[in-house]
């Protein structure tokens, strides 16, 4: 009966979810509905049993890494009293890391591939086996221990027939508390430095909107994380014989957190693309020259640390504006979120394929046989392919290195990267000592479009006749400061970004000095060259659904 009840309440929330979802469209790009989530784990099973594969096997490998180490060290603490000294600090100093700050640099020691997932995920779990095994050990009843002396019993019998049975309870104890995290490291592992897994499945998943995928992964995680966890408990009852296992505990335990909402603040918050950048110049001088405030416009900066993450915020109101770039914007446009352009701040391309320069390429096709590595996925990998198409190019191998492109071409694991942006790595790169040349994408037959702009949701207060007026002039007036004064400019930029180091000022100026001519004077946008590249996305397949392009445009006359 109790079982029914839990069953029953389950239900009663997916349904309550269901109805929030159904009656709030916006809540898809932070809470898609279980209906999609479930249809879409049926639809694309055999990717979601593939990624779950991989992410068991990356957690088992941890798990076997972890008590390799964990259970000598635990019996050597116990023997040694000064190891144990010794030892417990580094343990609780490891445990205190981030696995999620530490996992990239598991791929800069050890590169892409298995021993970069494991090792964070052994970490993870090691501090819970460790010390539950060595408090397991000090737990031997004293009595027992004088009376196995007594009798003449050796110290490998004293620890098979005593110790060892004694601690199972807390060795059991820190098996169950691995198998509840363990998921956690692989997938921080993973976001570092992996090919495919759940981890990788969301980050991609996430980036390109997709959230029922990302949420499906994390169902697919979960009941990885549950079958483990039952597995040490059935473990634990065919060992110790004095448990059973009682159905409820498969049943997973669901919480709904409630978001309230606070009053809207004065403040005008936007929400970079990416970490700060050149790109963003314009903004910070505004701000330091008073040009917002002079329209009566309080903009605070915030820095985005993924950038797949923005649109979320700005659909779910967590931010007023956002930097995105044109071709997300119409496919989240595509997927349902009302969005308008407020403002323009890149009006031309910046990707293109980055290599490092040799003499002997004159030509996209003459990159055909390098390494390619890239930082996008999902549909998305469709704009790729299209511009190896193009270009007649054929890489010998393409890797998703997520957001580390410079660290993979310049650890020499590849040879091209395609996701940065023509104007900022190439001169990271050079800084680095690795000297690169690149191809735009518009010499691949992509329509031209804007890389960066500014948006906000339909109806909300940013949309305003006024405010877009406000916004704009006090843009237009930045740019032309910035083209006016560029080192000024320069060093504004840097008082808002003081934790850079003397190599990236000395790379970010000559970046800057590349992008300042590239901002608009006036803010205008043709309708046409628009309509013109939503045309041949949906051509190339790139969106599946239809946009409402005039909708997105409303804010700007047709120039």
């Amino acid at each position: 009966m109790r079982n029914l009840i839990v069953f029953a309440f389950i239900l009663l929330l997916l349904g309550i979810w269901e109805l929030l979802t159904f009656h709030q469209p916006s809540l898809y790009f932070v809470l898609p509905p279980p209906s999609k989530i479930l249809h879409t784990l049926y639809v694309m099973k055999e990717r979601f049993f593939f990624h779950s594969m991989m992410t068991l096997k990356e957690i088992i490998l941890g798990f076997l890494l972890a008590c390799s180490v964990a259970f000598p060290l635990a019996w050597c603490m116990f023997r040694f009293k000064s190891t144990s000294l010794v030892l417990q600090p580094l343990f609780v100093l490891i445990q205190c890391i981030p696995m999620f700050t530490l996992a990239p640099l598991m791929v800069i020691w050890f590169g892409w591939g298995l021993t970069a997932i494991i090792v964070p995920t052994a970490l993870m779990i090691f501090f819970p086996l460790t010390l539950n095994f060595y408090q397991g050990l000090r737990s031997t009843p004293q009595p027992l221990v004088e009376f196995f002396q007594l009798n003449g019993a050796t110290q490998w019998q004293m620890f098979f027939k005593l110790r060892l049975p004694a601690a199972l309870p807390y060795l059991f104890c820190g098996l169950r508390l691995s198998a509840a995290i363990a998921g956690v490291g692989a997938v921080a592992g993973e976001w570092a430095g992996a090919q495919c897994g759940l981890g990788i499945l969301m980050l991609e998943s996430r980036r390109n909107s997709d959230l029922e995928i990302t949420f499906g992964a994390l169902v697919c995680l979960s009941l990885i994380t549950l079958s483990l966890y039952v597995c040490t408990l059935i473990t634990e009852n065919l060992c110790r014989r004095q448990y059973k296992l009682h159905s409820h505990i498969l049943i997973p335990f669901i919480a709904l957190s409630c978001l309230v909402g606070c009053s809207k603040p004065t403040k005008t918050t936007l929400l970079l693309d990416w970490l700060p950048t050149p790109n963003h110049i314009p903004l910070y001088v505004a701000i330091d020259q008073g040009y917002f405030e002079e329209q009566d416009i309080h903009l605070v900066i915030h820095k985005m640390f993924d950038n797949g993450g923005g649109m979320s915020y700005l659909t779910s109101h967590k931010v007023d504006l956002l930097l995105a770039h044109l071709p997300g914007t119409l496919k989240a446009s595509s997927l349902g979120a009302d969005l308008r352009i407020v403002a323009v701040l890149i009006p031309q391309p910046l990707r293109g394929l980055i290599y490092k320069k040799n003499s002997s390429v004159l030509y996209p096709e003459h990159l055909s046989g390098t390494r390619l590595g890239y930082c996008i996925g999902g549909p998305d990998t469709i704009f790729l392919d299209y511009l190896l198409q193009q270009g007649k190019i054929s890489p010998s191998s393409r890797k998703n290195v997520s957001a580390d492109l410079v660290a993979a071409l310049g650890t020499g694991a590849v040879d091209t990267i395609y996701g940065g942006f023509w104007n900022i790595e190439p001169y990271q790169l050079e800084a680095l000592g690795i000297p690169t040349s690149y191809f735009p994408i518009e010499h691949l037959n992509v329509p031209s479009y804007q890389e960066i702009v500014v948006l906000a949701n339909a109806q909300s207060p940013q949309t305003q006749p006024n405010f877009v007026q406000a916004f704009r002039t006090a843009l237009e007036k930045s740019v032309a400061y910035c083209q006016q004064d560029p080192q000024e400019a320069f060093k504004i930029y840097l008082r808002y970004n003081p934790d850079k180091s003397t190599m990236t000022k000395s790379w970010e100026q000559k970046s800057w000095e590349k992008t300042v001519s590239l901002f608009p004077t006036k803010q205008s946008i043709s309708h046409q060259d628009i309509k013109k590249f939503y045309a041949w996305q949906f051509e190339q397949r790139i969106l599946s659904q239809t946009v409402n392009i005039d909708a997105l445009l409303s804010l700007y006359p047709e120039a």
